[in-house]
């Protein structure tokens, strides 16, 4: 499949004369900060692709000219002029550029002085199989007063019919044959009316209702109609079952009201179609809800309105798209929802079944630097970190003129340990700082990593607890996963000289460069312990095996509530303790009680009780845990990394 290669934004919106980014055909996660221009990455390709389905050349020239020339321009404010040549109109060398890994390398480009993309088929194909989400589209599902109905003509209208076709059909315009496929198009056509002519007294009127325009429009009109109900039938079929794999027992249906005309002698009568949103079940209980918005948080409502729109997405890969570049570009979706509604979008995206990281180029974008890590550490506990390039976007300050600047994450226990060497000690332990909470991370359960607060915006923000707090955690983490704290209790004592580099006492004396040596002795101990590996996501169902000590099989159905981790020291893998977990059923030797709902800490710890109940010997939960659908022990799912 094609995938974009190198992305090149030049005198666009907030870049300048910047360089290529690379993305090397991989899916990327991107931070940038408030201000970088990470929402011009967005916009740079929105544009690019946007500009294939342009009717007029001038509507992509617009934004290529200077701001003086066009109230519309994207040309970065900094950009200098290039004078006109007899041949060469004046431009200030403002242009995109996408170069796709394929074989051969594909090329899109727009410009003031490119805009071949207009007519390029392939380009335009692009654009419609592929699909921009941000925050402020989806915040458009929610725009609704409680008094009405929510009716989302206007989105559909706006941002679903233009990457939308139907099948071909044809419209007579002034004696001339033309065949329309873009549902856009073809409201906008139905709109216009049937055409007009000219009577015996010269007046101009509706074409003759026996005329071919006449009688090709009603056929037009038809149509439209039909594979508008064929589309939202498909909405209604597959959207609410996509949004329970987001994991919300939500129905809803979408009710199309067809657009109606009147045409009179003189006058055309439009009257736009319909798109009631109503919900039909709530939690497994049938129920009609009118107005959605006065009932469904805004959580609930981002969810269904990605459901509707991954939906949508799916059918025009299905029915459109061969082997083309597709992509999704996500702007800051996450921002309305919180760490449980985040979870299950990101695992929804990330897991196979659901093919989007196999079928699309996802390229994620947030201003959350505390999600950007989160983000970060799903996809390596999903085992996908190869498939994906992480890059960080800041203000360049140091020059004359602000502009973005984007790097890939540099290894900080080697830039701490070359400062040390260069007696740079401030240096060395920003890097040590920031390289001792990766570490942290990466080992410690979301809980004590993050908290999810909400701002006075009334958004959700994801927070990352600070490192004191974290490096406080470690001596339960390690009595809690029964590993030795002794080699790491150096952390804490030293965390002064990590936790505020800059205010240490003397930081040319030898006590200050003994004090980061020892604080990265640590790091390095801690670095070769591994948790970050996922071997079953929540909800997944186990049944735990005991022997009594009369023999008889005694058996504990469990549903897990947290990610089913691997925790790697010393060369050996086993189950993380981390994991809560509830008890559905239990089987004792044939007996079976059901509609259990007992909630417990950990597996471990549903082991140790049990054991302790029937008064036998601990159990291996490795080797005594099955995974039901797998029919395979937790052991199998170990070795099988």
């Amino acid at each position: 499949m094609s995938r974009i290669d190198t992305l090149q934004i030049h005198n666009f919106k907030f870049f300048n004369e910047q360089e290529p980014i690379k993305i090397d055909g991989k899916h990327l996660l991107l931070y940038g900060e408030n201000g970088s221009g990470k929402s011009s990455i967005y916009w740079a390709l929105y544009t690019l692709f946007e500009a294939s389905l342009k009717k007029d050349v001038s509507d992509i020239e617009k934004y290529f000219k200077h701001h003086s020339q066009h109230e519309q321009s994207l040309v970065n404010i900094h950009a200098s002029s290039i004078p006109a040549t007899p041949t060469i109109p004046e431009h200030y060398n403002s242009f995109i550029k996408v170069i796709t890994k394929h074989n051969p390398p594909l090329e899109y480009n727009v410009s003031l002085l490119d805009t071949a993309i207009k007519n390029d088929t392939v380009a335009r194909e692009v654009n419609q199989a592929s699909d921009f989400i941000s925050y402020k589209v989806l915040y458009k599902f929610q725009d609704f007063w409680n008094g009405e109905k929510m009716d989302l003509a206007d989105i559909f209208i706006g941002y679903i019919l233009p990457y939308i076709n139907f099948p071909s059909k044809d419209l007579i315009r002034n004696g001339v044959t033309k065949s329309f496929t873009n549902a856009s198009e073809m409201f906008e056509e139905i709109k216009k009316g049937p055409g007009t002519t000219v009577n015996a007294k010269n007046k101009t009127i509706q074409v003759y209702k026996s005329s071919p325009e006449n009688k090709a429009f009603n056929a037009f009109a038809t149509h439209f109609n039909e594979q508008m109900k064929d589309l939202i039938d498909f909405i209604n079929v597959n959207a609410p079952l996509m949004l329970k794999k987001l994991d919300y027992d939500i129905d809803f249906q979408l009710h199309y009201h067809e657009l109606e005309y009147h045409k009179a002698d003189v006058n055309f009568h439009f009257t736009p179609f319909k798109l009631e949103f109503i919900i039909t079940s709530y939690l497994g209980t049938p129920i009609t809800i009118n107005r959605p918005q006065s009932f469904l948080n805004e959580a609930k409502i981002t969810a269904i309105a990605i459901a509707i729109r991954l939906t949508i997405l799916r059918r025009r890969i299905n029915t459109q798209a061969g082997d083309i570049l597709k992509f999704i570009v996500f702007d800051d979706v996450m921002i309305s929802l919180d760490m449980n509604n985040r979870d299950r979008l990101i695992d929804f995206l990330l897991d196979p079944v659901n093919k989007f990281t196999n079928d699309y180029q996802l390229l994620f974008l947030t201003h959350d630097r505390s999600l950007f890590f989160y983000l970060k550490d799903k996809i390596r506990n999903a085992g996908l970190k190869d498939n994906w390039l992480y890059k960080e976007m800041y203000v360049d300050s140091s020059a004359s003129i602000e502009s973005p600047v984007i790097y890939t994450h540099p290894n900080k226990l080697k830039k701490a340990e070359y400062f040390i060497d260069k007696h740079d000690y401030p240096a060395a332990g920003i890097y040590l700082r920031t390289y001792c909470e990766e570490v942290l991370d990466n080992l410690y359960p979301d809980q004590k990593k993050y908290t999810i607060l909400k701002n006075n915006d009334g958004v959700y923000e994801t927070k990352s607890q600070n490192l004191n707090d974290k490096i406080g955690h470690l001596e339960w983490f390690c009595a809690k996963e029964g590993l030795n704290y002794t080699d790491f209790k150096d952390l804490k004592t030293y965390k002064n000289v990590i936790l505020n580099s800059l205010a240490h006492n003397d930081i040319e004396s030898p006590i200050y460069k003994t004090e980061l040596v020892k604080v990265l002795e640590v790091l390095k101990k801690l670095e070769l312990i591994k948790r970050d590996t996922q071997i079953a996501k929540p909800n997944t169902t186990f049944k735990i095996s005991f022997t009594k000590n009369d023999g008889a099989i005694y058996i504990l159905g469990i549903k897990i509530k947290d990610r089913l981790m691997v925790l790697e020291s010393n060369g050996v893998k086993r189950l993380s303790n981390f994991c809560r977990a509830n008890i559905t059923y239990i089987n004792d030797n044939g007996r079976e009680t059901k509609n259990i709902n007992i909630e417990k800490e950990s597996i471990h710890l549903i082991a140790e009780e049990t054991c302790a109940t029937l008064g036998i010997p601990s159990i291996n939960i490795e080797n005594n845990t099955t995974h039901n659908r797998k029919n395979t022990t937790i052991q199998s799912l170990i070795d099988a990394l």
